[in-house]
């Protein structure tokens, strides 16, 4: 056994000392907490203590999924065993919250290594998007020289993605999937409606972009300085819901308990499940949103803008020709997933908001959008749109 001994740092901070197999790629042994209110959300138990399996935990949901798809090519061009190897060469940073792994025998600064200030290279994201999967682009980078430091390592999900530095900003390109190709035009749409229904800031915009003669949606990071994005499923995960509680009650009160006003999240929540009924995002799991947490000061500051939303306007059905094509089960907040109509009725008395005219011209609109596709058909769109349509009539009852 390979042991480093590292600490996890948030920022500048030191959290813990641990001990790692660098052979087995886990955590064997703690040694010492230094700052556990630092730690990431969920990574404290309900003691506020963290284990050995707690970080291990934490650690294998940095790396990239091995469900991701082409990993297992990508691993075998580039002779490492695991994902985990990935994350290990960039010191486990991220631009989704400023965690990293700084080894106490050879120690770094954050200054001189986060992604956020310092830049990076393109190689590792080629990869990770699949831009090399044709193997004849005379861009792609050369396995036995590629750099591996890359925020590239620990970007999560299985749609093939990357971060790319353009114009000095951080942007992420997302790929969709299939032979539509319909998921990055799906983000604009969505866009589109977010403009619509909630205020500058209270979502992140996404827009097209051609890189190595692909489509892919872009979007500028959604965090700004000094600031870590919590996803929903971390904030509830090792805290203990009551049984008089539902599902959003209970996260509902979390947020209340981190000091974020209960009508302000029911409001917040209202926009977003509206955006994704009218959109039929199947896709709103407790990953992809959240809050936002002040690093240096620790104060939860209000909840993630609306960010994911490509899988939706039923882009993973072939046909969309009978009524089941339409179907779809919406994920929070009941385990086993329930109606779309049946989830935006729990926000009913939160719609003040709303006005039906915020739609005028919707479906309209997305249609344009989606027709800049050249691989859907006119005949497609014209079926979606006009469930789009349904979806919003039926939006305009339940929020009356």
């Amino acid at each position: 056994m390979t042991v480093a001994h590292y600490a996890l740092m948030n920022k500048n901070t030191p959290v813990l000392s641990f001990d790692y197999d660098l052979d087995d790629h886990k955590a064997v042994r703690i040694r010492e907490a230094l700052a556990l209110e630092a730690a990431p959300f969920g990574l404290t138990d309900r003691h506020g203590d963290i284990s050995k399996a707690e970080l291990n935990y934490w650690w294998r949901h940095r790396a990239i999924p091995a469900s991701r798809a082409q990993i297992k090519r990508l691993l075998e061009n580039l002779q490492l065993e695991s994902t985990l190897v990935l994350a290990e060469k960039s010191f486990g940073l991220s631009l989704s919250d400023r965690y990293w792994l700084n080894d106490e025998d050879d120690p770094k600064s954050w200054d001189a290594i986060n992604f956020f200030d310092n830049d990076f290279t393109d190689d590792l994201g080629f990869l990770t998007l699949g831009q090399d999967s044709a193997g004849s682009s005379p861009d792609a980078p050369d396995y036995r020289t590629v750099s591996l430091s890359s925020p590239n390592s620990t970007l999560g999900g299985d749609l093939l993605k990357k971060w790319k530095i353009i114009g000095g900003e951080r942007v992420l390109l997302k790929s969709g999937v299939g032979a539509f190709n319909q998921e990055p035009y799906n983000e604009v749409a969505a866009t589109a409606l977010h403009r619509r229904l909630m205020e500058p800031g209270e979502f992140v915009s996404y827009w097209l972009v051609e890189d190595q003669r692909r489509t892919y949606s872009a979007c500028p990071n959604l965090l700004g300085p000094d600031e870590e994005l919590a996803v929903a499923w971390d904030v509830i995960r090792n805290v203990k819901q009551p049984n008089n509680l539902s599902d959003l009650s209970f996260y509902v009160k979390r947020l209340e308990d981190l000091g974020l006003g209960a009508d302000t999240v029911m409001t917040s929540l209202a926009k977003m499940f509206a955006g994704d009924f009218v959109l039929a995002n199947r896709d709103r799991h407790y990953r992809n949103f959240g809050i936002i947490r002040n690093v240096e000061t620790l104060e939860v500051t209000g909840l993630a803008p609306v960010f994911d939303s490509g899988s939706c306007l039923w882009s993973n059905a072939e046909l969309l020709e009978v009524p089941g094509d339409f179907l779809y089960m919406a994920k929070p907040f009941k385990m086993s997933g329930m109606k779309p109509d049946a989830q935006l009725r729990l926000f009913e008395g939160y719609f003040d908001w709303y006005d039906p005219a915020m739609l005028d011209g919707y479906p309209e609109e997305a249609a344009a959008i989606l027709a800049k596709n050249p691989n859907i058909p006119e005949r497609r769109i014209a079926t979606i749109v006009d469930a789009v349509r349904k979806k919003i009539e039926l939006l305009n009852r339940i929020a009356r």
